[in-house]
C-alpha cells in the first residue's frame, strides 16, 4: 500500500489529508518540533500546528513540555486502537440514551396520520447519508436498486450498510447492485456487500440512486471521489413520495435490464487473459 492509499484508508479514521501526512511525517521523522516538521513536510505552520492539535486530541500524537516543544507519533497499532475505543464508547453512549430521548420527544409530539403525506428531506454529510442509506436498507420488505459508481460503493463497505444488506436478504429481500464497469481489485470490495447480484454497465451520471419500489428514494448530484467518510460536501434527497420512487425503480430497472452480470465480465477477462 503506497502513501496515496494509506492517506485514503486513514480517512474512515477520521482523519483528514493534511492530518494525515503530518502523522505520517512524524512517524518517519520521530521526535521534532512544529516548525522542523513543517519545513519537512513543506505544510504551512498554522496548518501544521492545527493538525497536530486534532491529532493530539485524537490520541495519536503526544507532545512534550520542553521547549521548543517536541511532537512524536504514537505508534498505528496503538493509535487507531484509541481511536476505534473512542467511537465505540460514543455508539455505547448514543444507544444508552437513544430510548430515554425516544420517549422524552415522544411525550411532546403531536399525533399525526403521516401515512399518506409525502416528504422530502436533504440530507448533508456523507457520514449521516450512509446512516440514512442503512435505515432505508433496513426497513426495505420490497426488491432495493443500489446504482452508484465504484468508489461510492467502496465508501459504504466501511459502514454497517453491508450488515444490512445481509439481514434484509435473509429475510427474502432482493438486493440488486448495478456500477460501472472497474478493476478486479475495486469490483473485490464491491463484491464484500454481497447483494443479491451485481451488475456492470453505464451510469447516467455519477450519482447515487437506493430506491425500493413505491416507498422510498435516495438520490444525489454528481459524487466527488474523496474517500473522506466525513466529507460535508456531500447531499442527497430523500423521499418517501411513491410515484418519484416508482418512476426512479423504472428506470433502474431499464438500466439494470441492459447491464451485464458481473460474473459475466469476470469470466471474459480471465478468456482475454488467457
Amino acid at each position: 500500500m503506497n502513501s496515496h492509499e494509506i492517506i485514503k484508508s486513514l480517512a474512515f479514521f477520521g482523519l483528514e489529508e493534511i492530518d494525515s501526512q503530518v502523522y505520517m511525517g512524524l512517524l518517519q521523522t520521530g521526535p521534532v518540533s512544529v516548525g522542523t516538521l513543517s519545513v519537512k513536510l513543506n505544510i504551512d505552520r498554522g496548518k501544521t500546528y492545527r493538525a497536530l492539535n486534532k491529532l493530539r486530541n485524537m490520541g495519536v500524537v503526544s507532545t512534550t513540555f520542553s521547549n521548543p516543544t517536541l511532537c512524536t507519533a504514537i505508534q498505528p497499532t496503538d493509535a487507531l486502537h484509541t481511536i476505534l475505543e473512542r467511537k465505540q464508547d460514543e455508539i455505547t453512549t448514543m444507544k444508552n440514551l437513544s430510548q430515554k430521548i425516544i420517549q422524552d420527544i415522544s411525550c411532546t409530539e403531536k399525533n399525526i396520520d403521516t401515512q399518506e403525506l409525502s416528504s422530502f428531506v436533504i440530507i448533508q454529510g456523507r457520514s449521516n447519508i450512509y446512516s440514512r442509506i442503512s435505515k432505508l436498507l433496513q426497513k426495505a420488505s420490497g426488491t432495493v436498486y443500489i446504482i452508484a459508481p465504484s468508489e461510492d460503493l467502496l465508501r459504504m463497505y466501511h459502514t454497517s450498510i453491508p450488515e444490512r444488506i445481509q439481514t434484509i436478504k435473509e429475510n427474502g429481500v432482493n438486493v440488486r447492485i448495478l456500477t460501472e464497469i472497474a478493476d478486479e481489485k475495486i469490483m473485490s470490495y464491491v463484491t464484500r456487500l454481497n447483494p443479491s447480484e451485481i451488475r456492470t454497465g453505464n451510469l447516467p451520471s455519477k450519482s447515487r440512486m437506493i430506491v425500493e419500489e413505491n416507498k422510498q428514494l435516495i438520490m444525489s448530484g454528481a459524487l466527488n471521489g474523496s474517500m473522506d467518510l466525513n466529507d460535508e460536501g456531500d447531499s442527497v434527497m430523500h423521499t418517501n413520495s411513491a410515484e418519484m420512487a416508482c418512476n426512479m425503480f423504472s428506470l433502474c430497472t431499464l438500466l439494470w435490464n441492459k447491464s451485464k452480470p458481473v460474473q459475466v465480465i469476470v469470466a471474459r477477462a480471465k478468456v482475454a487473459r488467457s
